[in-house]
């Protein structure tokens, strides 16, 4: 009698696995064919990624000058150098520090110790891009060259200013004292008409009350802070 063997044969494959897999890579070669170049041609185009436009430099930092960007990035200053200012920045200056500022319009702004000021902008038809400062605390000196505007936003009062130059304080509890030095100023809020504040004047706001009507003051006091930046 004849042993049968009890190896197995080798498993033919199923006859569809051949159909399928010429399917599979008739369909790979026509979506090549048609997309591939397109693809290849986006992958050697270089990506033009968008640039936020410089507003300004700061120059001079007796102590630290912190500036917080949008994205979370924090840069800092020590001494004299040029560290670029964007729209949406948050600038600060501790203990013990003061910074100068010059933007491109050519407004010159100094901080005194312990300011923080947030840098904004709104587009207005008649005036285009209008620069707005929102002091949180702190003290500012400003000096406008002709009929550039500017706003500076306080828990308290809005100044609105062009062509001028001033000091605002902004203290611990909102309360904001606005200086003039030269030009006119307009301060306002919720609780009364825009007040005009003239050379050597002194007008001060505070949380749910009317802007002071503007009073004569001694300059000299009020800006002898900024001969440490400003030269």
């Amino acid at each position: 009698m004849q042993r049968r063997s009890s190896a197995l044969a080798p498993a033919k494959p199923p006859i569809f696995v051949p159909i399928v897999l010429l399917l599979v890579a008739a369909s790979v070669g026509y979506a090549w064919a048609t997309c591939g170049p397109a693809f290849e041609a986006e992958r050697r185009t270089p990506v033009v990624l968008a640039q936020l436009t410089i507003v300004g430099h700061a120059q001079n930092a007796v102590g630290t000058l912190i500036v917080k960007r949008a994205d979370g990035r924090v840069d800092q200053l020590r001494g004299r150098g040029s560290l670029p200012l964007y729209e949406g920045d948050e600038c600060r200056t501790e203990r013990g520090s003061k910074a100068l500022i010059r933007f491109a319009d050519g407004t010159q702004v100094a901080l005194n110790e312990g300011t923080t000021f947030l840098l904004r902008g709104r587009t207005e038809r008649a005036r285009g891009v209008l620069r707005i400062f929102r002091l949180l605390i702190g003290e500012m000196w400003m000096k406008t060259p002709g009929p550039q505007a500017l706003e500076v936003e306080t828990p308290a009062a809005t100044a609105a200013t062009k062509g001028t130059e001033f000091n605002i304080r902004v203290l611990s509890d909102g309360k904001s004292i606005l200086t003039v030095i030269e030009g006119m100023v307009e301060f306002r809020n919720e609780f009364c008409s825009p007040c005009s504040t003239g050379k050597a004047a002194q007008s001060i706001a505070e949380r749910g009350k009317r802007c002071t009507d503007p009073v004569p003051v001694s300059l000299a006091p009020a800006i002898a802070w900024i001969a440490d930046v400003v030269r």
